[in-house]
């Protein structure tokens, strides 16, 4: 037997960016300080004002491996996920949006994740922090949450933002990201890379999660509506393939999500429509009514369920 040890993965990092240079200039900081080597950084301009190449160009010295990629037009951030995945030459993908911050052992914990794992892991995620608002919340992944998770990705978003994930390369190849989607991207491509690989989760929180940073995708009511239709539409069959229950169940948890956004945006209206539709398609749900409240009596109602809120996300995530 050799005693040889072979080199290390190359990993690629996809920063999408679109008009913030301040954060992509913290972003490439925070993959720099990375304690794993060896890594490719691919910054993908969804054609900025102002190109991202003039932030990169101040940085580059101090990165090696970092190419900036400039879309002619504005395509949106699956779009430049898509061209980031296929401008990669490494065995793994990790995607940063440029508003979010990583542990710096966040990616050697991940090679390493997969290293320990069988071939039948295709995606390694972790544990985050949200900061937004002048709050800190941690969330841990349990142990719950490996292996087949599609069903739970029907109703939740078990895995979070995009910037926690790293995924084998030649799978995000195969599981392009939709560019119609324009909510819900993340949850909609994770329901569908489950679909072809397991996954895995490292409990830790090593991504810090920006919620309240300018220029994220808005919360255009619209918008939110075409999605959950579309999401309904696409997912409703396999969802049944659990039953007629827990049909139901997905319906009612998308409903639900889109009340969440309308509750977070001062929409209480909308709210309280998408709340009532959510408990009348699966009224075994006790998230639903604390929204359903939450948006009940506008101001006063919302900030008295954010401390119901808040003790229910440190409850355990179910079981599939």
């Amino acid at each position: 037997m050799s005693d040889t040890v072979s080199d290390p993965p190359l990993v690629s990092v996809v920063i999408t960016t679109y008009n913030r240079p301040e954060c992509l200039e913290r972003a490439i900081q925070t993959v720099s300080a990375q304690t794993y080597s060896p890594v490719e950084v691919l910054v993908v301009d969804d054609r900025s004002r102002v190109p991202a190449s003039d932030t990169v160009r101040k940085l580059s010295p101090d990165v090696a491996g970092l190419r900036c990629i400039r879309h002619d037009e504005n395509r949106g951030a699956n779009a430049a996920r898509n061209t980031g995945v296929a401008e990669a030459n490494g065995s793994y993908v990790a995607f940063l949006d440029d508003d979010d911050r990583w542990a710096p052992d966040k990616l050697q914990r991940q090679v390493a994740a997969f290293e320990r794992t069988d071939g039948d892991v295709g995606l390694v995620f972790t544990g985050r922090k949200h900061v937004g608002d002048g709050d800190v919340t941690e969330r841990k992944m349990p142990d719950s949450i490996e292996g087949d998770v599609t069903k739970q990705l029907l109703c939740r978003n078990v895995v979070g933002t995009q910037s926690s994930i790293m995924v084998r390369t030649e799978i995000a190849r195969e599981v392009r990201f939709d560019e119609e989607i324009k909510r819900w991207a993340d949850l909609e491509w994770y329901i569908r890379v489950s679909q072809v690989c397991d996954f895995h989760a490292v409990s830790e929180p090593l991504v810090i999660y920006t919620f309240d940073a300018g220029n994220r995708i808005s919360d255009d009511f619209d918008r939110l509506q075409t999605t959950v239709n579309q999401f309904i539409e696409k997912y409703s069959g396999l969802a049944r393939e659990y039953g007629i229950l827990f049909e139901r169940k997905m319906r009612g948890w998308a409903y639900h999500r889109v009340a969440q956004s309308c509750v977070y945006a001062g929409n209480y209206a909308g709210a309280r429509h998408y709340s009532r539709r959510a408990i009348a398609t699966y009224p075994f749900e006790p998230s639903f009514y604390v929204y359903a409240f939450a948006a009940s009596g506008g101001r006063l109602t919302h900030r008295t369920a954010q401390t119901v809120r808040t003790a229910l996300s440190r409850m355990p995530l179910p079981s599939a």
